[in-house]
């Protein structure tokens, strides 16, 4: 079960989300100069931004819209009882939306809806004034010379006992930033539109009731599409609504804003004067929510309001100073987990975990950052106490019970914010927050050979991961990608430093068995291989390769003795080859013999092992070999054929590899004749004393059975002929090995 807003138990320890310290009425104030005064210029910024919600009498609508509706026909307004009663059947219940899911129930929302193509305004003047009212709406929400669309989305009507309960609006189109409600006269009582910000009510609208105007005239109110708001019970009469989405135009969506040119060149010279030594880094939380949808589709441009006042001025700004001085701007969903220890009725925060999912301005999207370890410094235009910046976006979980402990239970508080740090600090902030992925590339691009920098990187990331483990029991640790392991490989070997190998390959490197795109590593393994001393990496390349991982479902990946025996076939002899290839004849033996015995690992497995001088090697091999069943032979007879096509008879191992073709034909001649000989379907001796007419089927032979039978048969024979032929011929060395153990 969710709970709307945060607790404050989650802060009884005065721990803030991304190391935040302060009791719940304390105003968060940015550390370094620099910082603080970027923080005074973006607080100014916020008289642009717009309003929060307006509404009132929409004097450029006509009184009458010319409502008329598919199978009712004209709706004259206000709605009677009678009309209302038509209208319904009409209509279907107004469902809400809940996580993913669509629900219904008349406790949250109770009201009918129409979709918008059974309805139609006639009169010409709708649309007219409609048109002058969104250019007075796009002028107060702060997009001033920017013609913002209207479009309509549902026909609602409430009744008595109709409400909705505190909610957000989902962006049902792209580029939709707010919503417009026109309420059409209407008689009624209770309805009120109420608009919440940061948990508090913060507009009402009545829709002309105090002013007895609502019977006559329509009225609207506009909130932005993410605001919480509420429609309190109707307790007499019916309302009857059109619901609008305002949207940016399509050609508009990534629109720059002009922000007023003063606050630009004082915040330019705040940003200048950062000292890196000072001020590395600053976020900025966002006041409206936003869908990672909007996000990804428009940037920055998807910001609203308040939000897109102060980042217009410091996108502004950071243009116009010198590049060398110029902030790395950045998109964050800061995620912050508080997990509780529940026993009983008693419970504690046991522990917090900070996350970021990152995307860059345009809204591209980077990956995320898991119990981030490291800090923000949080700007606070709007000097605001710490519950304030942190309760509206707290969402409380409830679990189920688990044996003799209570339920469970978890807080996440989750909002966008703006993170920027000095372009100069980049690289060093970009491996201290970011994704690996993100931190790994930007190393290989600068072609990074500093082994200090690539070990503070692995250091920090390995206490990262290490600790997603540890915040509760049901938390896991994240693997880093095949992408990533395929970079650092480079890396480590420009980098030169054999602790390093050790390092990524004891604490980071994925179990490689079965995993998806594993065979892209097999070339930088070699290459790894073949730059180190395999005394100094010997230990932990064999334990690598020597896992064993049961995976779940389809495994997707090359088997690790595969991965292995393909790092032998990229290699000199030497120490190295020696080492793997004898891990590889150790695993073999434990390996599923259906497994082993297909085209991949048993071809490279027994070429490598007929070539090895280790004869210890070469006799685990083929022990292993000695013992599978003839049926499964089929590789590797055509493998031993081909691989020793050129060895002398007289060689010691020739006999040993004859004698499993040998095997292998044998079984095929077993197969053949058991073709040869006559199938009947016939059971002359079966019994079925309950039913004398089964028995008679049973004991008689059926013609057609018999000849259905013997097609089969000439078919399967003439398949395992042509096999037999084809291993004869290139099995020649058999009969020679025969004679030459008659010797």
């Amino acid at each position: 079960m969710d709970e709307g807003e945060g607790d404050l138990d989650d802060f009884k320890d005065c721990k803030w989300p991304f190391g935040g310290n302060g009791k719940p009425e304390d105003v968060a104030i940015p550390s370094g100069a620099g910082c603080a005064q970027i923080n005074d210029v973006l607080a100014r910024a916020d008289e642009k931004a717009g309003e929060f919600s307006f509404g009132g009498q929409a004097h450029v609508l006509p009184s009458t819209a010319g409502l008329f509706v598919d199978g009712v026909g004209s709706i004259p307004v206000p709605i009677t009882a009678e009309q209302a009663e038509m209208l319904i059947t009409q209509c279907e219940k107004s469902p809400f939306g809940h996580d993913f899911d669509t629900k219904m129930d008349e406790n949250v929302r109770k009201s009918w809806q129409l979709e918008p193509d059974m309805v139609q305004l006639k009169n010409p003047l709708w649309k007219t004034g409609l048109d002058e009212l969104t250019k007075t709406i796009a002028l107060r929400l702060g997009y001033e010379n920017i013609p913002l669309e209207s479009t309509l989305y549902k026909l609602l009507m409430y009744g008595e006992g109709g409400h909705f309960v505190k909610h957000q609006d989902t962006e049902k189109k792209d580029g939709m930033i707010a919503t417009l409600v026109v309420q059409l006269p209407s008689l009624h009582e209770g309805g009120d539109l109420v608009v919440h910000s940061k948990g508090k009510v913060r507009y009402r609208h009545d829709f002309g009731k105090s002013d007895g105007t609502a019977a006559y005239l329509p009225h609207y109110p506009v909130h932005y599409a993410d605001s919480e708001h509420a429609v309190e019970n109707v307790t007499k009469g019916y309302r009857l609504v059109l619901v609008y989405s305002i949207c940016l135009p399509k050609t508009m969506r990534h629109f720059k804003r002009d922000p007023d040119d003063s606050l630009i060149e004082e915040l330019a010279e705040a940003i200048a004067n950062i000292d890196p030594e000072d001020d590395d880094s600053f976020a900025l939380l966002l006041g409206h929510n936003y869908t990672e949808k909007s996000i990804m589709d428009l940037g920055f441009g998807a910001f609203k309001g308040i939000d897109r006042a102060r980042v217009g001025v410091l996108e502004g700004a950071n243009a116009v100073v010198p590049t060398d001085k110029q902030l790395k701007l950045l998109i964050g969903k800061l995620s912050h987990d508080i997990f509780y220890e529940t026993e009983y009725t008693n419970s504690r925060v046991f522990a917090h975990m900070n996350s970021i999912t990152w995307y860059s301005m345009a809204g591209e999207a980077l990956g995320s950052t898991r119990n981030l370890l490291s800090t923000l410094n949080f700007l606070n235009p709007s000097q605001e106490m710490l519950v304030e910046l942190w309760m509206p976006h707290g969402i409380c979980k409830r679990g189920g019970y688990t044996g003799n402990e209570g339920p469970t239970k978890s807080t996440v508080y989750c909002t966008y914010a703006i993170i920027a740090w000095p372009a100069a600090l980049h690289t060093e902030k970009t491996l201290e927050y970011m994704p690996e992925d993100v931190g790994v590339e930007l190393l290989s691009a600068q072609k990074s050979t500093d082994a200090a920098v690539l070990r503070d990187f692995l250091e920090n990331l390995n206490a990262r991961l290490e600790g997603q483990g540890k915040v509760a029991w049901y938390s896991y640790r994240d693997d880093v990608s095949v992408k990533f392991c395929r970079t650092l490989c480079e890396l480590l070997v420009a980098a030169g430093d054999s602790e390093l190998v050790n390092f990524f390959f004891s604490k980071l490197c994925p179990s490689l068995d079965g995993l998806e795109d594993n065979e892209s590593l097999i070339q930088p393994m070699i290459s790894i291989v073949r730059a180190f001393d395999w005394n100094d990496i010997g230990q932990v390349i064999l334990k690598t390769f020597g896992e064993f991982v049961s995976r779940r479902g389809e495994i997707l990946g090359a088997s690790n003795l595969e991965m292995n025996l393909k790092v032998v076939t990229g290699l000199d002899n030497g120490a190295a080859k020696q080492a793997l290839l004898k891990l590889a004849a150790e695993k073999a033996a434990c390996f599923p013999k259906d497994g082993l015995c297909l085209d991949g690992p048993v071809e490279l497995l027994l070429e490598h092992a007929i070539r090895c001088e280790d004869k210890t090697i070469f006799d685990s091999v083929v022990n292993v070999f000695k013992e599978v069943d003839a049926s499964l032979l089929e590789y590797v007879a055509t493998t031993i054929s081909q691989s020793i096509r050129d060895m002398d008879p007289t060689n010691e191992r020739y006999p040993v590899l004859a004698s499993i073709v040998s095997k292998r034909i044998e079984w095929l001649k077993s197969q053949i004749e058991v073709l040869d000989k006559p199938f009947t379907w016939e059971m002359s001796d079966a019994e079925f004393s309950d039913n004398a007419k089964v028995q008679a089927f049973l004991r008689c032979l059926h013609e057609n059975d018999q000849e259905r039978t013997q097609i089969q048969r000439i078919s399967r024979r003439t398949e395992l002929r042509s096999r037999l032929d084809a291993q004869q011929s290139k099995e020649r060395f058999v009969r020679d090995a025969s004679e030459f153990n008659k010797r």
